[in-house]
C-alpha cells in the first residue's frame, strides 16, 4: 500500500515532504537535546515530566502537525488506566505532549536500550516490559500493578507493536490487569495521524496532521465487574469503531499490508 502512494504523489508534494521532512528532523533534534540537558540537571519527577512535556509540545507546535485534541474533558482528575491504539514511534511524544505530565507510560524494555531515549524515558518515570522474559515481564508486571495500587496515572499501548499498515491489533492484558488491580477507570484514547507523518520502516517525515480524541472512561464500577479480557475487547472496540480501522483479529493481516 504504501508504494503505491508513493508513485500518486504530485513532484510538488514530493518537494513539499522533503523540506517538511528536513525541518521536522531538526526541530525533533533540537527539542530532545534541551529536553534531555533540561532532565539532566532539574530534580524532582514532576519537574522532569512538566519539561519532557513543554519540549513534546513544542515539537508538533512548530511543525504544525497539532495534536488536535477532542473530548479531554473526559479524562478523570484522579487517577486512571490510559489505553490508545499504536500507529508509529511518535505516538509516545504525541501523548506526552497532550496528557497532564502526571501520567507514565508502559513501554517494551527494548526502548530502554535506545541511547539517550532509554535514559530520557527513565528519568522521566517510565515503566519498561520485556515481553520474551517471563521473569523480568512478571517482574515489571508486580511493580505495574504495585503503581496502579498506589494510585498512579498510567498510559499504556496495549497492541504492544505497529505496523505500516492500517489496522487494529489486539489487546495485551496488561493494562487492564492494572486497572483491576487499582480498582481504576479506563479511558480508551483513538489515535490518528502518527501513521500518516512517520510510517513503520521509515524514518523522514511526511506532512500530516494528528488527532486525539479521548472517548468516554469505562467506570471503575465496570472495571471492578468485568473481566480483564472483556475490558481489552470493550475498549479496542471503541477505538476501533473511532478510527475507522480494520480488525486485525477478523482480518489476515496479509491482506491489510
Amino acid at each position: 500500500m504504501s508504494e503505491a502512494l508513493d508513485t500518486r504523489r504530485s513532484p510538488l508534494r514530493v518537494v513539499a515532504d522533503v523540506l517538511f521532512g528536513g525541518w521536522f528532523l531538526l526541530v525533533f533534534t533540537v527539542c530532545v537535546l534541551i529536553c534531555l540537558l533540561g532532565i539532566l540537571v532539574v530534580p524532582g519527577l514532576e519537574r522532569r515530566q512538566r519539561i519532557a512535556k513543554t519540549m513534546s509540545q513544542l515539537v508538533f507546535l512548530l511543525t504544525a502537525t497539532g495534536p488536535d485534541c477532542e473530548g479531554f474533558d473526559q479524562l478523570p482528575e484522579g487517577p486512571c488506566v490510559l489505553v490508545a491504539n499504536h500507529q508509529s514511534y511518535l505516538d509516545g511524544v504525541v501523548m506526552t505532549a497532550a496528557l497532564p505530565p502526571r501520567f507514565s507510560f508502559v513501554i517494551k524494555a527494548e526502548m530502554r536500550d535506545v541511547p539517550l531515549a532509554g535514559w530520557l524515558l527513565v528519568r522521566i518515570d517510565s515503566f519498561f516490559v520485556k515481553r520474551d522474559d517471563k521473569r523480568a515481564s512478571a517482574s515489571a508486571a508486580r511493580q505495574i500493578l504495585k503503581a496502579a495500587r498506589a494510585g498512579r496515572a498510567l498510559g499504556f499501548f496495549p497492541e504492544g507493536t505497529f505496523q505500516d499498515y492500517t489496522g487494529i491489533h489486539p489487546f495485551r492484558r496488561g493494562a487492564f490487569a492494572a486497572a483491576k488491580a487499582g480498582k481504576l477507570p479506563i479511558v480508551p484514547v483513538a489515535l490518528t495521524g502518527t501513521r500518516d507523518i512517520l510510517r513503520c520502516y521509515r524514518w523522514w517525515p511526511r506532512i500530516g496532521r494528528i488527532r486525539i480524541k479521548m472517548l468516554p472512561p469505562i467506570t471503575a464500577e465496570d472495571v471492578d465487574q468485568l473481566s480483564a479480557g472483556q475490558l481489552a475487547d470493550r475498549a479496542r472496540q471503541m477505538i476501533m469503531s473511532e478510527t475507522g480501522e480494520r480488525d486485525l483479529v477478523l482480518e489476515p493481516v496479509e491482506s491489510a499490508a
